[in-house]
C-alpha cells in the first residue's frame, strides 16, 4: 500500500503553524545558517506550501529551505504543479492568499495556483521513510510527520520515527498529527504540548 494521506488541507492544525512562525522568527534574529523545514510525508503539497508561506512571510529574503518528500511519485507530480481546489484553502490567511496564490478564472474558476516564486522555494523529492534516508537530506530545525504513523505498526513506527528524528537538529521541533502519539515509540524527542515534541539541545 502506498503511504499517502488523501485529504490534506492548507494550514491544517493551525497551532503547528504558530509554533513554526515563532521558531522561524527566533532563528531569523540569530541565524546565519538557513532555517530548514522538512515536510516528511507531504502528499499533494498543501503542507509544504503552507510552511513556505509562513517562512516567506517571517524570513523574507533570509536563508530558508523547505524540503518536501513522499513515497508516491504520482502525488509529488501533483504537488510540484501547485494547483488546488479552492476549498482546500479555507484556512489560508487572506493576505497569504493575495501574496502567494493566484486565483483561477474562467475554466479554472474555483481553483488556486501557488505562485511560481514560492513553488521554486520548495524542493520535492521521493523518499521512502521505511528505508535508510539519503545523506544529502541534511539536518532540519523543524520536521512535520503528520498523520502518517496511523499506517504503520508499532515496530515500523519506531524505526521511522528514529530515522526521521535523527535528522532533527538539537533543540529542533517535531510535529505529528493530533490523533497520534509517540508514547513508547521514541525517547529521542520529548513532548512539549500534544502533537509537538522537541529534541534535547
Amino acid at each position: 500500500a502506498l503511504l499517502t494521506t488523501t485529504e490534506t488541507y492548507f494550514f491544517g492544525e493551525g497551532r503547528h503553524f504558530e509554533l513554526l512562525r515563532e521558531a522561524a522568527a527566533a532563528h531569523g534574529a540569530a541565524g546565519n545558517t538557513p532555517f530548514r523545514v522538512w515536510s516528511a510525508a507531504c502528499s499533494s503539497g498543501e503542507e509544504p506550501y503552507s510552511i513556505a508561506m509562513v517562512l516567506a512571510d517571517v524570513l523574507g529574503g533570509a536563508q530558508w529551505e523547505v524540503v518536501a518528500s513522499d513515497i508516491s511519485t504520482r502525488v509529488l507530480q501533483r504537488a510540484r504543479i501547485g494547483h488546488y481546489p479552492m476549498e482546500r484553502a479555507a484556512h489560508v490567511p487572506a493576505d497569504y492568499l493575495k501574496r502567494y496564490c493566484l486565483k483561477g478564472i474562467r475554466e479554472q474558476d474555483g481553483t488556486l495556483l501557488v505562485d511560481r516564486a514560492l513553488r521554486q522555494r520548495v524542493q520535492f523529492r521521493q523518499v521512502n521513510l521505511n528505508t535508510q534516508l539519503p545523506n544529502e537530506l541534511g539536518m532540519f530545525d523543524l520536521i512535520f510527520l503528520r498523520n502518517v504513523m496511523i499506517y504503520f505498526n508499532a515496530d515500523t513506527k519506531r524505526q521511522v520515527v528514529a530515522r526521521v528524528t535523527s535528522r532533527l537538529k538539537p533543540g529542533g521541533q517535531f510535529f505529528i498529527g493530533h490523533s497520534e502519539s509517540l508514547h513508547e515509540i521514541s525517547d529521542a524527542v520529548r513532548p512539549v504540548v500534544p502533537s509537538v515534541y522537541r529534541k534535547a539541545a
